[in-house]
């Protein structure tokens, strides 16, 4: 017992720190948490990991830019959302992506839960290019009332490799498939 009640007198005598509050992480810049890009399952759990620390940094880089990628970004909304936003998803782009996930973003407090649950469905995989289909379910606690928190449907991903080997969602479609309101009402919702 003395050894014990010695070695807590001696961690508080040198002031450790590890009880005390670390400095929070500017949101601005990327987390740890995020993994090089070597594979299309990667880019899915950081996509997954951004959502649920409210990272927009780790949240873009996990989708096509139009300068370095293969290919630009394209988002295909679901018949819902095209038919509350239709004139908006017509000339969606990487910048109303990173608009919308921010504007979602400064809706919630530091304790709101975000998450992204993905069950596969499907998927298909070729050296320099992968389909991966899933059923989700996104949910992001935030502070727009009358509108829900919980958005669910199936979802298709197509990645490709760039010739760094860094892969990336190129192609995002969404559907309706549940009585939620699709992942793209809450784009629309939020994109402005």
């Amino acid at each position: 017992m003395a050894a014990v009640l010695g070695g807590a007198a001696l961690l508080s005598a040198h002031g450790c720190g590890i009880f005390e509050p670390r400095t929070p992480q500017d949101p601005s810049q990327p987390s740890l948490d995020f993994l090089p890009p070597t594979d299309p399952l990667t880019v899915i759990s950081n996509f997954q990991n951004a959502i649920a620390e409210k990272s927009s940094p780790n949240y873009m880089q996990c989708l096509s830019d139009p300068i370095s990628a293969p290919r630009p970004f394209v988002f295909i909304p679901s018949s819902e959302g095209t038919a509350v936003y239709g004139p908006l998803f017509r000339t969606w782009s990487i910048a109303d992506e990173q608009t919308y996930f921010q504007n979602l973003i400064t809706h919630t407090t530091p304790t709101s839960v975000s998450s992204l649950v993905l069950t596969q469905k499907n998927i298909s995989l070729s050296p320099d290019s992968a389909v991966i289909e899933y059923d989700y379910v996104l949910t992001f606690e935030h502070t727009v009332s009358g509108f829900p928190t919980r958005s669910s449907g199936d979802v298709q991903f197509v990645l490709l490799r760039s010739t760094s080997n860094i892969w990336t969602i190129y192609r995002w479609t969404d559907f309706k498939t549940t009585a939620d309101v699709s992942w793209s009402l809450f784009k629309g919702k939020f994109s402005n």
